[in-house]
């Protein structure tokens, strides 16, 4: 079991590249996901950023966002135990951020996440992080 950070599924939606290849590594080497449920609210509001800026074509965005809503994720409810860690933590990651740090704990499953600062702060917590990195070439 892992928890996935928006940051990490976003690059393996769209980005067909080593990083993308790192990320969707990274989620499929274990397919049991938990994630806070405003997850999937940040992975939609990005894919919507991307749309709007160009990066993808409204078709890719309509296909991203499809499996986005399709994939099979335990979503941890704002319940008053993740209130609660989340307002603790207050002083040191946004809300979103405690949100994923808190599920971690939860769960006890390690972070998955693209944000280096974010795998900082779950280091600082003993919250095992990893952050796919992509392959040097001839690797």
């Amino acid at each position: 079991m892992i928890v996935v950070d928006a940051s990490v599924w976003v690059r393996a939606l769209v980005d067909a590249g080593p990083a993308g290849d790192a990320a969707r590594r990274a989620l499929t080497d274990d397919p049991d996901w938990v994630a806070p449920a405003h997850m999937p609210v940040e992975v939609l509001r990005t894919l919507r950023r991307y749309e709007a800026a160009g990066v993808l074509t409204a078709a890719q965005a309509d296909v991203f966002a499809a499996e986005v809503g399709e994939a099979t994720v335990r979503y941890a409810p704002p319940e008053s135990w993740l209130l609660a860690a989340i307002w603790a933590r207050r002083h040191n990651v946004s809300p979103y951020d405690a949100g994923y740090l808190a599920s971690a704990e939860m769960y006890d499953g390690p972070l998955v996440t693209l944000d280096e600062r974010l795998a900082r702060a779950a280091g600082q917590t003993g919250v095992s992080a990893t952050v796919p990195k992509a392959e040097a070439a001839g690797q």
